[in-house]
């Protein structure tokens, strides 16, 4: 990537609310790249994105782990 591609997609960034049920094992491992905030076993997660789709693979890839196939709404 060149240094315009990194900052036409930094200028492209919108900041989605993904709200998701926490798994009854989650913990936090380290450092945690959004604000999140949770009631009980659910999460409602402000990340920046290029779009909703991006914003849901992030949070899914985060909460549980794995290629995007949690269940964010």
């Amino acid at each position: 990537m060149n240094i315009l591609t990194v900052m036409d997609r930094i200028k492209a960034l919108q900041e989605f609310e993904v709200k998701t049920t926490l798994p009854e094992n989650f913990r936090f491992k380290g450092r945690v790249p959004f604000h999140i905030h949770i009631v009980e076993n659910e999460a409602t997660i402000r990340v920046l994105a290029l779009d909703l789709e991006e914003a849901m693979m992030r949070v899914n890839s985060f909460i549980f782990e794995d290629d995007g196939e949690g269940d964010c709404r």
